[in-house]
């Protein structure tokens, strides 16, 4: 029986690590968006000529004045991954009312009784709900495309 050598060993090793690298590429809307992979910074897009390991991995997609992504993904062995984010801008929208007595909530995690606040929203579609003595009086998507005043008025 052959016994493969030290040196042998060390190449086939070296081989596999170089040939398990998998071709990435990274696009985003907009473009200069910091890509995070797994925990590290590997640079703002677009990014090509980059690699990555067969696996699972963590893509964090970050930009001010946007909403954050987190992408997971498995890897298979494969020539190549291209990956395309469109991220969605965050606006400066202002709630107002002149009723009393209601309370808001908005997407299921933000509730409020002010009269007036200020919020950063993502871009889209947000529900609210409106609530008088713990009964939903009012519910009603509000759409948010660009930096807004959002007067509410209670249907009569």
């Amino acid at each position: 029986m052959i016994k493969p050598s030290k040196q042998f060993m060390v190449h086939w090793i070296m081989a596999g690590a170089i040939f398990g690298q998998i071709s990435l590429s990274v696009n985003a809307i907009p473009e200069k968006v910091e890509v995070i992979l797994d925990g590290n910074s590997i640079g703002n897009t677009p990014i090509r000529k980059n690699t990555i390991t067969p696996g699972s991995h963590t893509f964090e997609i970050e930009k001010k004045g946007y909403a954050p992504i987190s992408y997971d993904i498995f890897v298979n062995s494969s020539k190549a991954i291209n990956l395309d984010f469109f991220m969605n801008p965050i606006y400066d929208v202002k709630f107002k009312t002149e009723e009393t007595g209601l309370i808001f909530e908005l997407n299921d995690t933000h509730r409020w009784a002010e009269e007036t606040i200020g919020l950063q929203l993502e871009a889209g579609d947000h529900h609210l709900r409106v609530f008088r003595m713990e009964e939903i009086i009012d519910e009603q998507v509000m759409l948010v495309d660009q930096p807004m005043t959002f007067q509410y008025y209670l249907k009569k």
